[in-house]
């Protein structure tokens, strides 16, 4: 495997508009790094610039040491697992696993070998002899992984891969690729619009929008400290809520006339920013109930151990996660507690830290 930087890259087509501005990030031998992002940020023109498949309008890129801006894709030593599987209708599972290989004019007993291996790892030992059609979406994918497993790449890129199966198979295929990974010890950068698949899969996530990097960090610090209001709307499900506030010495002035109080420790950071409006984010689960501002409920979804209550704080939107079955009817009036907070600049949408 290798280890694998992105030097300051950036995108523009013939029509001069900008893809992809200035990106830059050091990967390790062996981490799995998961770009993210809504569509169009430019995430997929990433991957691609890496693959080869675009060409890159300035910057560098260097592969296990080397240089390979200019290289076509066939010398980047580098295997792509695509969103629609790209398979050969009328080859079987063997002959999709085996064919880069055989192109290669490989050696037979090498290229049976190396399928053979491949096949056991992903769990296709009794499927080789099937053609795709016969194959369910998960294990087509499988297929897929399989033919980039064969050749031992440097790096292994993947596009979207899970989007096209359902809920449960994406829940099963993502683990498979997670214990692939741990397995091969493999470099892997892997594209997704889904921010579960990139808080459960990453080593270390990008969060991009409108072609720019907003935060790089592991899961834990883009959920826990995210670096700015679409970070901190972007990770997280449900999303985290927002209120425009001003900072009145130990306390906030909500829009609408509510107020919540302050920590010392709270006020302390806010210090600057008194008489001033900054943006307030809670995360639903940061929400309990408690004594700070009155919520009325518009509706409740039960989730089992957990249960989300929609409702208006002052005419402004909140969801709540509360860790309990709930059964709050429409209208109804409780009264929460913030339990963790979040703070951003009104102008540079930044976190205040």
């Amino acid at each position: 495997m290798a280890s694998l930087s992105l030097k300051n890259l950036n995108k523009i087509y013939d029509n001069n508009v900008q893809a992809v501005f200035d990106f830059n990030i050091d990967i390790n031998d062996g981490e799995l790094i998961v770009l993210v992002g809504p569509s169009g940020c430019g995430k997929s023109t990433t991957l691609r610039m890496v693959a080869g498949l675009e060409d890159i309008s300035s910057g560098t890129l260097i592969i296990d040491g080397k240089d390979v801006t200019k290289m076509p894709p066939k010398d980047r030593d580098i295997a792509m697992v695509f969103q629609n599987y790209a398979l050969y209708a009328h080859m079987t599972v063997y002959e999709n696993m085996a064919f880069s290989l055989t192109l290669l004019h490989e050696n037979p007993n090498v290229i049976h070998e190396k399928v053979m291996a491949a096949a056991e790892i992903l769990g296709l030992t009794d499927q080789l002899n099937k053609k795709p059609k016969q194959l369910s979406g998960g294990q087509r994918q499988r297929v897929a992984m399989g033919r980039a497993i064969v050749r031992t790449p440097k790096v292994f890129l993947f596009d979207e891969p899970l989007s096209n199966l359902d809920a449960k198979l994406r829940g099963a295929t993502r683990r498979e690729i997670l214990l692939l990974h741990k397995r091969l010890g493999a470099t892997m950068l892997y594209v997704t619009h889904d921010q579960t698949e990139a808080l459960t899969l990453a080593d270390r996530i990008v969060c991009m929008s409108m072609g720019y990097v907003q935060q790089i960090g592991t899961p834990l610090e883009l959920y826990d400290t995210p670096a700015n209001v679409f970070v901190a709307s972007f990770i997280g499900l449900p999303p985290m809520n927002f209120f425009d506030a001003t900072v009145c010495g130990g306390k906030l002035l909500l829009d609408g006339g509510a107020s919540v109080s302050l920590s010392d420790e709270e006020a302390k950071l806010l210090s600057s920013y008194d008489g001033k409006m900054i943006t307030l984010g809670v995360r639903p689960e940061n929400i309990t109930i408690g004594d700070d501002v009155k919520v009325k409920v518009n509706n409740c979804e039960n989730l089992g151990q957990t249960t989300l209550v929609h409702g208006t704080m002052n005419g402004h939107k909140i969801t709540a996660k509360l860790r309990e079955w709930c059964n709050y009817k429409h209208g109804e009036e409780i009264t929460v507690s913030f339990n963790r907070k979040h703070f951003f600049d009104k102008e540079t949408t930044n976190a205040i830290r």
